[in-house]
Protein backbone atom coordinates (compact mmCIF):
# COMPACT_ATOMS: atom_id res chain seq x y z
CA UNK A 1 0.00 0.00 0.00
CA UNK A 2 1.50 3.41 -1.04
CA UNK A 3 2.48 6.16 1.47
CA UNK A 4 -0.16 9.07 1.47
CA UNK A 5 0.94 12.21 -0.38
CA UNK A 6 1.31 14.73 2.13
CA UNK A 7 2.74 18.42 1.98
CA UNK A 8 3.77 18.52 5.31
CA UNK A 9 7.72 18.14 4.77
CA UNK A 10 7.20 22.23 3.15
CA UNK A 11 5.98 23.31 6.46
CA UNK A 12 8.56 24.26 8.44
CA UNK A 13 9.89 25.70 5.12
CA UNK A 14 7.44 27.77 4.51
CA UNK A 15 6.75 28.81 8.27
CA UNK A 16 10.45 30.15 8.55
CA UNK A 17 10.33 32.33 4.79
CA UNK A 18 6.74 33.88 6.24
CA UNK A 19 7.34 37.66 6.46
CA UNK A 20 10.80 38.03 5.02
CA UNK A 21 10.45 36.05 1.80
CA UNK A 22 6.75 36.78 0.89
CA UNK A 23 4.05 37.33 3.30
CA UNK A 24 2.10 33.82 2.17
CA UNK A 25 2.18 31.00 0.14
CA UNK A 26 0.50 27.60 -1.05
CA UNK A 27 2.21 24.40 -1.95
CA UNK A 28 0.50 22.08 -3.21
CA UNK A 29 1.40 18.16 -4.12
CA UNK A 30 -0.09 15.48 -6.07
CA UNK A 31 1.16 11.58 -6.36
CA UNK A 32 -0.63 8.80 -7.67
CA UNK A 33 -4.04 10.32 -7.86
CA UNK A 34 -3.68 11.95 -4.20
CA UNK A 35 -3.28 15.40 -3.15
CA UNK A 36 -2.34 17.13 -0.23
CA UNK A 37 -2.29 21.65 -0.04
CA UNK A 38 -0.25 23.08 2.74
CA UNK A 39 -1.58 26.85 3.17
CA UNK A 40 0.21 29.61 5.42
CA UNK A 41 0.46 33.50 6.11
CA UNK A 42 -1.89 36.22 5.34
CA UNK A 43 -2.70 38.16 2.07
CA UNK A 44 -2.02 41.62 2.44
CA UNK A 45 -0.28 42.96 5.88
CA UNK A 46 -0.43 46.03 4.33
CA UNK A 47 -3.62 47.82 5.26
CA UNK A 48 -3.76 50.68 2.34
CA UNK A 49 -4.64 47.28 -0.53
CA UNK A 50 -7.65 46.29 1.21
CA UNK A 51 -8.47 43.95 4.62
CA UNK A 52 -6.18 41.29 5.41
CA UNK A 53 -7.44 37.14 5.42
CA UNK A 54 -5.77 34.25 6.22
CA UNK A 55 -4.35 32.10 2.76
CA UNK A 56 -6.05 29.47 1.99
CA UNK A 57 -5.86 26.89 -0.76
CA UNK A 58 -8.29 29.02 -2.48
CA UNK A 59 -6.30 32.21 -2.31
CA UNK A 60 -6.21 33.40 -5.62
CA UNK A 61 -1.99 34.70 -6.71
CA UNK A 62 -0.75 36.54 -9.59
CA UNK A 63 0.43 33.67 -11.68
CA UNK A 64 3.23 35.78 -13.72
CA UNK A 65 4.62 34.00 -16.38
CA UNK A 66 2.69 30.44 -15.51
CA UNK A 67 0.52 32.32 -17.68
CA UNK A 68 2.77 31.32 -20.76
CA UNK A 69 1.73 27.61 -20.00
CA UNK A 70 -1.67 28.41 -21.41
CA UNK A 71 -0.78 30.33 -23.94
CA UNK A 72 1.74 27.65 -25.27
CA UNK A 73 -0.57 25.67 -24.73
CA UNK A 74 -3.27 27.26 -26.81
CA UNK A 75 -0.71 27.86 -29.42
CA UNK A 76 -0.19 23.78 -29.48
CA UNK A 77 -4.48 23.19 -29.55
CA UNK A 78 -4.38 25.19 -33.17
CA UNK A 79 -1.24 23.44 -33.97
CA UNK A 80 -3.38 20.19 -33.34
CA UNK A 81 -6.25 21.17 -35.65
CA UNK A 82 -3.92 22.32 -38.21
CA UNK A 83 -4.79 25.61 -38.04
CA UNK A 84 -0.89 26.79 -37.16
CA UNK A 85 2.37 24.91 -37.66
CA UNK A 86 5.75 25.02 -35.58
CA UNK A 87 7.71 25.65 -38.47
CA UNK A 88 5.37 28.40 -40.16
CA UNK A 89 7.48 31.95 -40.30
CA UNK A 90 6.92 34.15 -36.76
CA UNK A 91 6.06 37.01 -39.44
CA UNK A 92 2.75 34.97 -40.66
CA UNK A 93 1.17 35.41 -37.41
CA UNK A 94 2.25 38.58 -36.72
CA UNK A 95 2.50 40.75 -39.90
CA UNK A 96 4.04 43.52 -38.22
CA UNK A 97 7.13 41.19 -37.01
CA UNK A 98 9.10 41.46 -40.31
CA UNK A 99 12.76 42.66 -42.09
CA UNK A 100 15.60 41.14 -41.82
CA UNK A 101 16.41 38.14 -39.29
CA UNK A 102 12.57 38.23 -38.23
CA UNK A 103 11.94 37.12 -41.65
CA UNK A 104 13.68 33.13 -40.76
CA UNK A 105 11.91 33.08 -37.12
CA UNK A 106 9.96 30.69 -36.74
CA UNK A 107 6.87 30.33 -34.34
CA UNK A 108 8.86 27.32 -32.53
CA UNK A 109 12.15 29.35 -31.84
CA UNK A 110 9.53 31.98 -30.26
CA UNK A 111 8.29 29.27 -28.34
CA UNK A 112 11.31 27.50 -26.96
CA UNK A 113 13.17 31.04 -26.78
CA UNK A 114 15.20 31.00 -29.00
CA UNK A 115 13.85 33.75 -31.76
CA UNK A 116 16.64 36.30 -30.78
CA UNK A 117 14.36 38.71 -29.05
CA UNK A 118 15.36 40.77 -25.97
CA UNK A 119 14.61 39.42 -22.79
CA UNK A 120 12.36 42.25 -21.45
CA UNK A 121 11.55 45.90 -22.76
CA UNK A 122 9.56 48.62 -20.66
CA UNK A 123 7.05 48.72 -23.66
CA UNK A 124 4.38 50.30 -21.28
CA UNK A 125 6.46 53.36 -21.05
CA UNK A 126 5.82 54.14 -25.08
CA UNK A 127 2.45 52.19 -25.31
CA UNK A 128 -1.22 54.30 -25.06
CA UNK A 129 -3.07 50.70 -25.90
CA UNK A 130 -2.58 46.88 -25.95
CA UNK A 131 -2.30 47.11 -29.82
CA UNK A 132 0.34 49.70 -29.58
CA UNK A 133 2.20 47.72 -26.97
CA UNK A 134 2.47 44.72 -29.52
CA UNK A 135 3.43 46.42 -32.40
CA UNK A 136 6.39 48.27 -30.31
CA UNK A 137 6.88 44.52 -29.57
CA UNK A 138 7.03 43.39 -32.67
CA UNK A 139 9.23 46.35 -34.25
CA UNK A 140 11.99 46.09 -31.09
CA UNK A 141 15.30 44.90 -32.83
CA UNK A 142 16.24 41.59 -32.38
CA UNK A 143 19.02 41.21 -29.43
CA UNK A 144 21.19 38.55 -30.49
CA UNK A 145 21.44 35.63 -33.48
CA UNK A 146 18.55 33.99 -33.98
CA UNK A 147 19.14 30.22 -32.74
CA UNK A 148 20.55 31.88 -29.31
CA UNK A 149 18.58 31.37 -26.16
CA UNK A 150 17.29 34.20 -23.92
CA UNK A 151 14.15 33.78 -22.08
CA UNK A 152 11.67 36.72 -23.55
CA UNK A 153 8.35 37.83 -22.74
CA UNK A 154 8.44 39.94 -25.91
CA UNK A 155 7.57 36.43 -28.33
CA UNK A 156 4.60 36.00 -25.98
CA UNK A 157 3.49 39.84 -25.74
CA UNK A 158 3.05 39.09 -29.70
CA UNK A 159 1.14 36.00 -29.51
CA UNK A 160 -1.28 37.85 -27.68
CA UNK A 161 -2.39 39.34 -31.46
CA UNK A 162 -1.20 36.86 -33.40
CA UNK A 163 -3.67 33.84 -31.54
CA UNK A 164 -6.58 36.22 -31.47
CA UNK A 165 -6.20 36.55 -35.06
CA UNK A 166 -5.95 32.99 -35.72
CA UNK A 167 -8.64 32.19 -33.65
CA UNK A 168 -11.07 35.11 -34.84
CA UNK A 169 -12.12 36.01 -30.73
CA UNK A 170 -10.28 37.79 -28.23
CA UNK A 171 -7.64 36.11 -26.52
CA UNK A 172 -8.70 35.79 -23.45
CA UNK A 173 -11.70 33.97 -24.72
CA UNK A 174 -9.49 31.76 -26.49
CA UNK A 175 -7.20 30.83 -23.50
CA UNK A 176 -10.79 30.82 -21.22
CA UNK A 177 -12.42 28.09 -23.53
CA UNK A 178 -10.09 26.04 -25.15
CA UNK A 179 -7.51 25.99 -22.50
CA UNK A 180 -8.68 26.89 -19.05
CA UNK A 181 -12.16 25.02 -19.85
CA UNK A 182 -10.81 21.65 -21.03
CA UNK A 183 -8.59 21.20 -17.96
CA UNK A 184 -11.43 22.27 -15.80
CA UNK A 185 -10.12 24.56 -13.88
CA UNK A 186 -12.41 26.56 -11.79
CA UNK A 187 -10.86 29.84 -10.57
CA UNK A 188 -8.06 31.07 -13.21
CA UNK A 189 -8.91 33.88 -15.20
CA UNK A 190 -7.10 37.48 -16.12
CA UNK A 191 -7.97 40.36 -13.69
CA UNK A 192 -8.66 42.48 -12.54
CA UNK A 193 -9.84 39.90 -9.51
CA UNK A 194 -11.47 40.68 -6.15
CA UNK A 195 -8.54 42.01 -4.05
CA UNK A 196 -9.59 40.24 -0.88
CA UNK A 197 -9.20 37.11 -2.36
CA UNK A 198 -6.00 38.13 -3.88
CA UNK A 199 -2.41 37.66 -2.31
CA UNK A 200 -1.16 41.25 -2.87
CA UNK A 201 2.33 41.96 -4.75
CA UNK A 202 4.34 44.99 -5.01
CA UNK A 203 3.77 48.70 -3.75
CA UNK A 204 4.45 50.35 -7.17
CA UNK A 205 5.48 53.98 -5.99
CA UNK A 206 6.58 54.96 -9.43
CA UNK A 207 3.53 54.33 -12.18
CA UNK A 208 0.47 52.94 -10.12
CA UNK A 209 1.25 54.68 -6.71
CA UNK A 210 -0.08 51.95 -4.67
CA UNK A 211 -0.05 48.27 -3.33
CA UNK A 212 -1.01 45.95 -6.21
CA UNK A 213 -3.49 43.45 -5.29
CA UNK A 214 -5.97 41.65 -7.84
CA UNK A 215 -4.40 43.89 -10.70
CA UNK A 216 -1.84 42.23 -12.64
CA UNK A 217 1.85 43.08 -11.19
CA UNK A 218 4.07 43.15 -14.96
CA UNK A 219 3.44 46.76 -16.41
CA UNK A 220 3.36 45.26 -19.62
CA UNK A 221 0.76 43.15 -18.78
CA UNK A 222 -0.91 45.80 -17.20
CA UNK A 223 -0.82 48.21 -20.40
CA UNK A 224 -2.24 45.47 -22.35
CA UNK A 225 -5.41 45.45 -20.06
CA UNK A 226 -4.25 43.07 -18.22
CA UNK A 227 -4.31 40.60 -20.65
CA UNK A 228 -1.29 38.91 -22.26
CA UNK A 229 0.21 35.73 -23.46
CA UNK A 230 3.28 36.55 -21.10
CA UNK A 231 1.50 37.42 -17.98
CA UNK A 232 -1.94 38.06 -16.56
CA UNK A 233 -3.35 35.21 -15.17
CA UNK A 234 -4.83 34.59 -11.44
CA UNK A 235 -5.14 31.40 -10.12
CA UNK A 236 -5.09 28.60 -7.44
CA UNK A 237 -3.03 25.65 -6.74
CA UNK A 238 -5.34 23.49 -7.56
CA UNK A 239 -5.67 25.37 -11.17
CA UNK A 240 -1.74 25.38 -11.71
CA UNK A 241 -2.02 21.44 -11.14
CA UNK A 242 -4.60 21.17 -13.96
CA UNK A 243 -2.90 23.39 -16.05
CA UNK A 244 -0.12 21.09 -15.78
CA UNK A 245 -1.83 18.03 -17.22
CA UNK A 246 -1.58 19.88 -20.69
CA UNK A 247 2.27 18.62 -20.21
CA UNK A 248 1.53 15.80 -18.16
CA UNK A 249 -1.43 14.17 -19.84
CA UNK A 250 -1.77 15.48 -22.76
CA UNK A 251 -5.43 17.46 -22.47
CA UNK A 252 -6.30 19.87 -24.58
CA UNK A 253 -3.48 19.34 -26.94
CA UNK A 254 -3.14 15.20 -27.08
CA UNK A 255 -0.70 12.89 -26.10
CA UNK A 256 2.14 13.58 -29.31
CA UNK A 257 2.51 17.08 -29.01
CA UNK A 258 2.67 17.02 -25.07
CA UNK A 259 5.58 14.66 -25.67
CA UNK A 260 6.63 16.83 -28.28
CA UNK A 261 6.29 19.92 -26.16
CA UNK A 262 8.29 18.05 -23.02
CA UNK A 263 11.02 16.92 -25.63
CA UNK A 264 14.46 18.48 -25.68
CA UNK A 265 14.80 21.31 -28.27
CA UNK A 266 17.43 23.69 -26.44
CA UNK A 267 20.91 22.53 -24.54
CA UNK A 268 23.63 24.79 -23.37
CA UNK A 269 24.95 27.04 -20.87
CA UNK A 270 23.23 25.06 -18.47
CA UNK A 271 19.96 25.15 -19.70
CA UNK A 272 17.37 23.18 -21.27
CA UNK A 273 14.24 23.89 -22.87
CA UNK A 274 11.12 22.34 -24.30
CA UNK A 275 8.39 23.31 -26.37
CA UNK A 276 7.07 26.45 -23.38
CA UNK A 277 8.74 24.38 -20.74
CA UNK A 278 11.74 24.24 -19.13
CA UNK A 279 13.30 21.01 -18.36
CA UNK A 280 15.54 19.73 -15.62
CA UNK A 281 18.65 21.40 -15.84
CA UNK A 282 22.06 19.36 -16.88
CA UNK A 283 23.31 20.10 -13.53
CA UNK A 284 21.32 21.50 -10.57
CA UNK A 285 17.91 19.61 -8.89
CA UNK A 286 19.49 16.35 -8.74
CA UNK A 287 16.36 14.65 -6.91
CA UNK A 288 13.94 15.66 -9.88
CA UNK A 289 14.14 12.92 -12.91
CA UNK A 290 15.66 14.01 -15.84
CA UNK A 291 12.08 13.95 -17.31
CA UNK A 292 10.97 16.72 -15.26
CA UNK A 293 9.63 19.83 -16.61
CA UNK A 294 8.08 23.13 -15.42
CA UNK A 295 7.95 26.81 -15.58
CA UNK A 296 8.49 29.94 -12.68
CA UNK A 297 6.66 33.01 -12.86
CA UNK A 298 8.60 36.16 -11.51
CA UNK A 299 5.46 37.12 -8.42
CA UNK A 300 7.34 34.16 -6.91
CA UNK A 301 5.08 31.07 -8.55
CA UNK A 302 6.00 27.77 -9.98
CA UNK A 303 4.88 24.27 -10.83
CA UNK A 304 7.12 21.24 -11.56
CA UNK A 305 6.11 17.59 -13.11
CA UNK A 306 8.44 14.65 -12.84
CA UNK A 307 6.53 11.97 -14.68
CA UNK A 308 8.99 9.16 -13.76
CA UNK A 309 7.73 10.08 -10.20
CA UNK A 310 4.01 10.30 -10.74
CA UNK A 311 4.56 13.89 -9.07
CA UNK A 312 3.14 17.79 -8.94
CA UNK A 313 4.21 20.36 -7.37
CA UNK A 314 2.88 23.62 -7.35
CA UNK A 315 4.36 26.66 -5.07
CA UNK A 316 2.82 29.87 -5.17
CA UNK A 317 3.94 33.12 -3.13
CA UNK A 318 3.84 36.45 -3.05
CA UNK A 319 7.72 37.06 -2.60
CA UNK A 320 7.20 40.72 -5.01
CA UNK A 321 5.90 41.90 -1.80
CA UNK A 322 8.67 42.76 -0.45
CA UNK A 323 10.23 43.98 -3.76
CA UNK A 324 12.44 42.50 -6.76
CA UNK A 325 15.58 41.79 -4.64
CA UNK A 326 14.95 38.21 -3.19
CA UNK A 327 16.19 36.46 -6.71
CA UNK A 328 18.74 34.12 -4.71
CA UNK A 329 16.49 33.38 -2.06
CA UNK A 330 13.81 32.49 -3.50
CA UNK A 331 15.72 30.39 -5.59
CA UNK A 332 17.07 28.86 -2.41
CA UNK A 333 13.37 28.73 -1.03
CA UNK A 334 12.26 27.15 -4.39
CA UNK A 335 14.67 24.03 -4.53
CA UNK A 336 14.77 23.17 -0.50
CA UNK A 337 11.04 23.26 -1.14
CA UNK A 338 11.27 20.59 -4.13
CA UNK A 339 13.67 18.57 -2.32
CA UNK A 340 11.67 17.66 0.08
CA UNK A 341 8.50 17.00 -1.45
CA UNK A 342 10.11 15.08 -4.12
CA UNK A 343 10.75 12.45 -1.80
CA UNK A 344 8.84 9.18 -1.73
Amino acid sequence: MSEPVSAVAAKPIVDAAIGNLFTCSVVRVERGGASDTYAAGTLCPDPSAGPDAPCTADSLFDLASLTKLATTALVLAFVRDKSLSLDMPFRELVPEFRGGAKDRVTLLQVLTHTAGLAWWKPLWKEAGSADELIELAAKEPLAQDVGEFRYSDLGYIMLTAGLARAGDATFADLVRQRILGAVETERTDYGPRPAVECAATEEDRDWRRKRLRGEVHDENAFAMGGVSGHAGLFGTAADVASLMRVYRDGAAIGNALATLARTEHYRGGGVRRGIGLVLRPPEGLPFFSEDAFGHTGFTGTSAWVDPPKDLTLVVLTNRVYFGRTNDAELLRFRVTVYEALSKP
